[in-house]
């Protein structure tokens, strides 16, 4: 029977069962919120008439977490971000959010469900990493702004995770080539009969990526500055159909392609001068690839890439991360991905003094906090040649009076 009312609106009444539930009617509609304590269900009626009279009540509804990222990725994110950022976002709802929330109902989503989410995500039943920070923060991120979204479409009243804090997770120690390893490697790849392994130097004295490596064409070269400017990235990357679903594997179907596209951001965008050494092998470079380029004539498709195969075609990225593996071999130094140039670049930077500014400007990263997080280290292991550098400015002491009137009229001259 009806116990009480609530706010003067609604009712409680308790079931056969023994739960409370609480009713309350919208538009013509009835709904009902139900609890084991008659104190638990007042508390949840009041809330949802507090929701109607201040015009944030959200119908309920039974779609679930995977039905509304699967539609916000094919009516939001496909149509406004790159391919590349799509297929993440992609395998992040399929392989992560969906077998973790995608079964619970979106209005139902809380707080803890996600944050609980992101705890296992960030590792595994050894607690060790399971995702790197970076992984975890681009989840974040997407799943923010598809909740977002849910806000503004009324499905949801309030974006769940909002207080959600991601779970510190240990660094994985990134790979920097000692000084020694990075002159066998550069010998390595001299003594390569496949031109195009220049890249591998050309990329370690400029920390450019493989993808804006592989995406430079000649045109992005200023002769007169002798700069390169980074204006594009290549990279393969699995295909997808008009809906946002990924082409699948069958017979003479390729599921895959190769994508030219713009940096991952503006600050991608950047020119980056070069050394007079680096600008004599970039030309001599040039050259050999002139004399490449005659000798297979009508057979050469050229495409205006820098570092393009022997018939001038652009590079697969997966290609010329092995052809790097077989210099690494070649070179007998430690096993190594590409990206560890990028690493090597900006450790001996800033080994050489280089501005914490003006290397971040070169890698391309939007903020110098992203650089010093990186490789703020590396500044912390020359604290103390720096601080020798002061040693110019100090006036010794002593523990004779001599010697003080000494230091004191120095001091005094100084001023």
């Amino acid at each position: 029977m009806s116990k009480k009312k609530a706010n003067g609106e609604g009712s409680i009444s308790e079931r056969a069962d023994g739960r409370f539930m609480g009713r309350y009617t919208i538009s013509g509609k009835r709904y009902a919120v139900y609890s084991d304590s008659y104190d638990e269900a007042r508390k949840k009626l009041n809330e949802k008439l507090s929701e109607i009279s201040k015009g944030e009540f959200i119908e309920p509804n039974k779609e679930t977490v995977a039905k509304w990222m699967r539609d916000w990725l094919e009516v939001y994110a496909l149509p406004t971000v790159k391919q590349s950022t799509y297929v993440s976002y992609e395998g992040y709802v399929r392989l992560h959010i969906n077998p973790a929330l995608g079964d619970i109902k979106l209005s139902a989503l809380t707080i803890e469900q996600i944050q609980r989410f992101f705890n296992q995500q960030g590792a595994d039943s050894k607690k060790k990493a399971k995702l790197t920070p970076k992984t975890l923060r681009n989840i974040y991120n997407m799943f923010h702004a598809a909740l977002d979204q849910a806000t503004v479409n009324r499905k949801i009243a309030r974006n769940p995770i909002l207080g959600v804090k991601l779970p510190k997770i240990p660094k994985k120690e990134m790979r920097v080539l000692t000084l020694e390893e990075q002159i066998k490697l550069h010998s390595a790849v001299l003594d390569s009969e496949e031109l195009h392994t220049y890249g591998i130097i050309f990329a370690m004295n400029t920390g450019i990526r493989l993808g804006e490596l592989l995406g430079l064409q000649w045109k992005d070269v200023n002769t007169q500055k002798h700069t390169i400017k980074i204006r594009r990235t290549l990279g393969r990357l699995q295909k997808i159909d008009e809906k946002g679903y990924l082409i699948k594997k069958a017979k003479g179907i390729q599921t895959t392609e190769i994508v030219i596209q713009s940096p991952k951001s503006t600050f991608s965008q950047r020119e980056i001068p070069l050394f007079s050494e680096l600008w004599e092998g970039l030309m001599a470079y040039k050259r050999k690839q002139n004399i490449l380029k005659d000798a297979f004539s009508d057979d050469y498709d050229d495409q205006d890439f820098i570092f393009c195969t022997p018939l001038g075609r652009y590079n697969d990225p997966k290609a010329y991360e092995s052809l790097f593996k077989r210099r690494v071999k070649a070179a007998g130094i430690e096993k190594s991905n590409f990206h560890a140039l990028r690493h090597t670049f900006a450790t001996r930077a800033l080994e050489a003094g280089m501005d914490i500014k003006v290397l971040s400007t070169i890698l391309g990263h939007s903020s110098v906090s992203i650089t010093l997080d990186l490789y703020g280290h590396v500044l912390a292991d020359h604290k103390r040649v720096s601080m020798e550098k002061m040693s110019s400015f100090y006036v010794g002491f002593s523990t004779t009076d001599d010697t003080n009137k000494k230091d004191a009229k120095k001091m005094d001259e100084a001023v």
